[in-house]
């Protein structure tokens, strides 16, 4: 029963199926109500695999208590039936101990479509259909998706906020902005589109308003972020697209996927074919959208850095749990791992006579705060090329820079002379005064800061997971539960305070789960207390069925006239 498992058990049940405690329950006949219908069994069942749904199957069928050995058939080993069904037991889609379980009855009639003759095998299909690659050379390349996925997001943030992008009504950005966007990274507009709403659910970009016109601009936090060495940059922006990228997926399925490619060492290569097949077995009853996430998910991770040439990385890891990832907390990044084989931050650039300036490397947040505020980039490759022209100036001018500011920021940030051309160009600023605005020194090198707004546009996250619960509230919960345990208020007879009593729909379809006697006290049409112990059978449509226990005569109450009920536990 729900009251007898400890601590440890009742916070894994409520993490697993987040919706039995949404509101939290006050006690464990709502935990055991909320578990039985339909639609609360139907989550449940989609966090079993094949295996487990097909004993989930077989003892849906059960016409009395049964164990493990009940279930066996041929080519099923005992131990595999006895792991699947504590699963069960875990999840409360079967009740009892051991020797005496009982499946919750909703189950049989969802179930029913299971062909029980095809036995899917216990442990998951593999997915290696190529040979394995090398995983130092996974690595690198890997490394090197990384670092590019941080310089396109650092443009893409820099040139929202030099042309403010506008949103559409419905909330997104044009086509054409996309198309622009695409161009300016040199990648196809739909990996475009997936960098802005990664950027949006890392909190770089937030929505602003622009006269009658929503805009996107970056944020504070994109300041913060800027400051941040490259892996952990990286790792927030690798963060984002786990937990707020609903397109790609939500993060379990994202865990569940990249838990398919195994130990990174091994550099397993998986294709979206063993990709489907792992699905297949891991989540058979998964949402439709599942594999067209997963897909996307696959594609993403490699220009994310998270796998390449087709194996894990290994820069991101995760604690497993049999959901996907046991908490979006466990998700860590091997920073130091990825910091090997990232290049160094640089604080200078090239500038030539052709109105440009070439970073050699990445550059560091002053010195790429500095260029983006003068410059355009033109070009990112081994190298970023920036380019200086009348309208970067002149930009730069009406955020507050004057000519003497630029040519001695340049002159500091170059390695080579500053070319004739460009300080002319400089100079040319003080012949077209603009009207700028005098802003503090902190606003010259951070325009437009937001505070943080809007997160990744998309459907709202997985209800069965994306909602689960922290330690605390957890915690708080299970407090509550056990100092209101109905059955420390017992007396000898197995009856119960009047306080106990409070919502006897639940404890009756608790008894019906649990198969247990319940006593229940009712009043008739004339007023009439009476009081009855009964085996629950049913609670449906506004009516208890039952057995009487001693006459074992069946009857039917109007769930209206029922007052009060207790589970029999001390009865025989």
């Amino acid at each position: 029963m729900l009251r007898d498992r400890d601590d440890a058990a009742v916070a894994r049940l409520l993490q697993l199926r987040p919706d039995l405690a949404t509101p939290p329950p006050t006690d464990f006949s709502q935990i055991a109500s909320r578990a039985t219908p339909r639609h609360s069994v139907t989550q449940a069942l989609h966090l079993l695999t094949a295996f487990e749904v097909w004993v989930a199957a077989r003892a849906s069928n059960q016409t009395g208590a049964f164990s493990a050995s009940d279930l066996v058939v041929d080519r099923v080993e005992l131990a595999d039936l006895e792991t699947a069904l504590d699963r069960l037991l875990e999840l409360s889609l079967v009740w009892g101990d051991a020797s005496s379980l009982r499946p919750v009855r909703a189950m049989a009639s969802m179930l029913a479509q299971v062909d029980q003759s095809d036995v899917p095998t216990s442990r998951p299909p593999g997915v290696e259909s190529q040979p394995p690659q090398s995983a130092p050379l996974v690595a690198k390349v890997a490394a090197g998706s990384a670092f590019e996925f941080v310089r396109r997001m650092d443009v893409l943030v820099e040139h929202c906020d030099h042309q403010p992008t506008k949103l559409v009504r419905r909330g997104g950005l044009a086509a054409r902005d996309v198309r622009t966007l695409a161009s300016l990274l040199d990648i196809p507009s739909s990996v475009a589109a997936a960098h802005l709403e990664i950027a949006q659910g890392a909190g770089l970009l937030g929505i602003a308003a622009r006269g009658s016109d929503d805009v996107l601009l970056p944020t504070a936090e994109y300041d913060t972020w800027r400051g941040l060495a490259l892996t952990d940059q990286w790792a927030r922006l690798v963060d984002a697209w786990l937990r707020h990228h609903p397109p790609s997926g939500p993060w379990w399925l994202k865990g569940l996927c990249l838990e398919a490619f195994g130990d990174p060492e091994d550099a397993v290569v998986v294709t979206p074919a063993g990709l489907r097949r792992w699905l297949a077995w891991q989540r058979p009853r998964r949402h439709v959208s599942a594999d067209r996430e997963a897909m996307t998910m696959l594609e993403q991770s490699a220009w994310l850095g998270v796998t390449a040439l087709g194996a894990r990385s290994g820069f991101l890891s995760f604690d497993v749990s049999p959901m996907g990832v046991a908490s979006a907390d466990a998700v860590r990044v091997d920073e130091r791992r990825l910091a090997a084989l990232l290049p160094p931050r640089v604080d200078h650039v090239l500038v030539q006579a052709d109105l440009t300036a070439v970073a050699p490397g990445p550059l560091s947040p002053d010195a790429a705060r500095d260029l983006g505020a003068l410059a355009d980039v033109e070009s990112r490759g081994g190298a970023t090329v920036y380019r200086f022209s009348t309208s970067s100036l002149q930009r730069a001018q009406r955020l507050g820079w004057t000519s003497d500011d630029i040519l001695a920021t340049l002159a500091q940030r170059s390695t080579t002379p500053l070319p004739q051309p460009l300080t002319y160009l400089v100079r040319d600023l003080d012949r077209q005064p603009l009207q700028r605005r005098p802003p503090s020194r902190e606003q010259e090198r951070a325009p437009h800061r937001l505070s943080q707004r809007a997160t990744a546009s998309g459907s709202d996250p997985d209800l069965t997971t994306d909602d689960q619960l922290d330690a605390a509230a957890l915690s708080a919960i299970i407090s509550a539960l056990r100092n209101d345990d109905p059955d420390e208020s017992q007396d000898s007879s197995g009856r119960t305070s009047d306080n106990v009593f409070q919502s006897p729909i639940l404890t009756l379809r608790e008894a019906v789960e649990t198969g247990e006697v319940v006593w229940f006290g009712l009043v008739d049409t004339h007023g009439s207390s009476f009081e009855r112990v009964v085996h629950a059978l049913s609670v449906d449509g506004g009516w208890l069925t039952a057995r009487d226990v001693k006459t074992r005569e069946a009857v039917s109450i109007a769930l209206h006239r029922i007052t009060a009920a207790h589970i029999m536990r001390s009865a025989s």
